[in-house]
This record gives C-alpha cells, structure tokens and sequence, in this order.
C-alpha cells in the first residue's frame, strides 16, 4: 500500500527499490495520490531494472514539469471563476509520456487507485480504464489542481478521506499490507516559525492526513495483518520538487537496514 505525500513520494520509490532487489513482490497494489502514481508506475516497470526505470523518471522530474503557475489563472481562480490554482495539463503530459493509453484493469499486477469522491467525502476505488485519468483524480490536491469528472462522479486527491485505505485493501481481498510511508512532518523549530499562508495551509492539511492514517493504522480491520515501513521525519513539503534523488538514496538504505533487521 502506498499512501500520498506529493514529492515526497519519492521515498516510496526508494523503498520499492530495495523491496524489488530483496525479491518481494506484491499481489496487489494499492496507492494513493501520488502513491498512486508510484503503484501505477511499479505494476508495469517490475523487479529491480523495472525500478530502475522508474527511479530515473523521478530523479528526472523538475518543477516545470508538474508546478507552472499562469498569473491571468490564479487571478480568476481568486475571484472564482476556476476551480483550482493550477491547470493539470502539465501532469497529464507527464503521465501520458510514462503510462501511454495504458489501462488499469490491463496492470501486470492488480491495482487499485484511490480518488475522493467531491459530492459525498466517500473513497473511490477506480480498477478500470484509463491509467492517467484515474491518477490525475487520485493526485487532484483541493484548490492546486481541478477536480477530474470520471464515471459521473467529480473526484479529488484520495488523501482527503483514505490516505491509508486498508478497509479497500480488505474488501479487495488482501489478507495482509505492507504500509510504505512517506516521511512525516518534522516538527518546527522556535527559529523556523510559519509565516507564510500558503506554507501554513499546506502544512495543515499534510498534520490532518497524517493524524488520520495513524488512527487508521492503530485500528486496522479485523483479519488484515499490517505490517508498517516507517520514515524519519523531514523538513521537505509536499511540493518540494526537485528534491527526489537526496530522498531516494535516503529511503533505499533505510529501507535495505529495515530488512536487514
């Protein structure tokens, strides 16, 4: 299972590289905004040359290719008159380059994507059709990025209600989850108070999805053995992009020590 952490997902693929070079291999794949863009990518690129392939797409990505920021956008999003601050353009070309016309229900192993449905708050498992437009509903961030219209339902980032959906997992069958984090927040420092909005709303919003999947972790369903991969605590944000190949190296040799011991 891969919860969200928009940059710092790319934790997870330094996880999944050790993971892959240990000879383990998922039954099931579960992933959640930009999880769900590592689970995607990891069902068609698998072992370790797979991994590899998908390290050097991560270690490749710069903010141009994700983060453009058009003034005449935010202002009419201000005035709202858009539904988000961002376009998702960016990230559909992106995804295109990496997963084509690919489709879900076609994944070399099974995969399930997590979206939010907007109407209702409920989590939505999306299982068929197309890859890239159920990433771009699983990693729709409120307000960053607009929200995707699939199957008749407006979705949103999967975060919002399932970060860590293990009850999905269970009623897809699973028996047992390995949780692969991403680093959790550090704590701020008397000499490091928030200042700035947006990093105030960011920061926020990252605490509640954390304080809501430990409560899920502590309580997993009855019959779902869970085992978790942990992560130190950093500083980096959500959208600290361009910091993927420090935070790779760093989760492949906690990850390597973790199956060490």
């Amino acid at each position: 299972m891969l919860p969200g952490g928009g940059a710092l997902g790319a934790y997870q693929v330094g996880s999944l590289k050790a993971l892959a070079e240990a000879g383990v291999v998922p039954d099931l794949l579960v992933g959640v905004s930009a999880g769900a863009v590592n689970a995607a990518l990891h069902a068609w690129n698998l072992g370790s040359d797979g991994m590899r392939r998908v390290e050097a797409i991560w270690r490749g990505i710069r903010r141009r290719d994700l983060l453009r920021v058009h003034p005449a956008r935010l202002t009419l999003a201000l005035f709202g008159m858009r539904p988000s601050f961002l376009d998702n353009r960016h990230g559909l070309a992106f995804l295109r380059r990496h997963l084509g016309g690919r489709q879900l229900q076609d994944a070399p192993i099974p995969l399930a994507v997590v979206a939010t449905d907007l109407s209702n708050g409920e989590p939505v498992a999306i299982r068929e059709g197309d890859a890239v437009e159920a990433l771009l509903a699983s990693t729709a961030f409120p307000g960053v990025y607009p929200p995707v219209r699939l199957d008749g339902r407006w979705l949103i980032d999967g975060g919002v209600t399932a970060d860590v959906p293990l009850d999905i997992a269970v009623a897809l069958g699973a028996r047992s989850a390995l949780v692969i984090q991403v680093p959790p927040l550090a704590p701020l420092t008397e000499n490091d108070p928030p200042n700035r909005a947006v990093d105030i709303l960011f920061r926020a919003s990252t605490i509640g999805v954390e304080a809501h999947g430990r409560t899920v972790l502590r309580r997993p369903p009855d019959g779902l053995d869970v085992v978790e991969l942990p992560a130190a605590p950093t500083t980096l944000m959500t959208f600290s992009v361009g910091t993927a190949g420090a935070v790779i190296d760093e989760a492949y040799e906690a990850t390597m020590e973790w199956l060490r011991s």
